[in-house]
């Protein structure tokens, strides 16, 4: 590690709290020991949707997420994505890699959906801010076998106890990156929660809802505590009830729904699907 470096940026870094250049001065900081192509500051919310505070990529474009794909997933895929998750279902905080808190087929379920990432490693802090809120900070790799060594996760860790310390004390001293009364009221999760209900039984429901994060039939069976052969049954029955054929056939239904302009609160919109075919 280069200590001189890497200690005087740390110094800036405290400097800057609770001026507009502190994620800027998080960025250098994090460049003077780390190689990454993208860092993002994001305010995950649990019922509103997700906020950009700041984004530094190679492409030299700041504070901005490149293309119609990419603003969806900010916008409302989200929900599915494995920080989200371990916020909103575990309220687990800390510095995590990508594959750590994956699903175990979440690669190969979603390269066909993300592709445009590119993305060859990930890896990001989740800080609370509130019951509600946490601030997720998310640094990624892209091209070909450009992952994260050991050494580079073990300082990771070592920094999540005085970054949260900074990163609480901007927070205090700026407010939130997104105010209560700027959030918009997201149903994303509501879409998620709701999907399958209606027309699946307990059991298939809650197969239904760990294939769309992207678990294998295996890891299901061990989740759900059930045979693999049990599960097989009930992705059987669910595809046919829903006249789907396969794990990726769900998962592209309920990106499309997610796409929709208005997404109805309280609605199971399998069903409504079911009930158009």
């Amino acid at each position: 590690m280069k200590y001189d470096k890497f200690s005087l940026a740390l110094i800036e870094l405290a400097q800057n709290v609770g001026q507009e250049s502190f994620y800027s001065k998080l960025k250098e900081f994090f460049k003077s020991n780390f190689d990454f192509d993208e860092l993002l500051v994001l305010q995950l919310n649990k019922i509103a949707d997700a906020k950009l505070c700041y984004r530094y990529g190679v492409d030299g474009i700041k504070n901005r997420l490149q293309g119609e794909d990419a603003w969806k997933y900010l916008t409302r895929l989200y929900v599915l994505d494995p920080y989200y998750r371990v916020f909103a279902d575990k309220e687990r905080f800390g510095f995590f890699a990508l594959e750590e808190i994956a699903p175990d087929e979440f690669a190969n379920i979603y390269n066909s959906y993300f592709n445009f990432l590119k993305l060859s490693d990930e890896v990001g802090y989740l800080f609370p801010i509130d019951d509600d809120n946490c601030l997720h900070i998310d640094l990624s790799r892209f091209g070909n076998e450009r992952v994260f060594s050991q050494e580079d996760k073990e300082i990771f860790k070592q920094l999540y106890d005085p970054l949260k310390l900074l990163c609480a004390q901007h927070l205090e001293l700026i407010g939130k990156c997104a105010d209560k009364d700027e959030q918009s009221q997201s149903n994303v999760e509501d879409v998620l929660v709701n999907f399958g209900k209606e027309i699946l039984t307990n059991k298939e429901y809650q197969v239904c809802q760990l294939l769309l994060q992207g678990h294998s039939t295996k890891a299901i069976g061990t989740i759900m505590e059930i045979s693999y052969e049990t599960v097989k049954m009930h992705k059987k029955n669910i595809y046919g009830k829903t006249f789907l054929s396969s794990q990726s056939e769900l998962l592209a239904l309920f990106i499309d729904i997610l796409q929709q302009d208005t997404l109805t609160q309280g609605v199971d919109h399998l069903a409504k699907y079911v009930e158009q075919q």
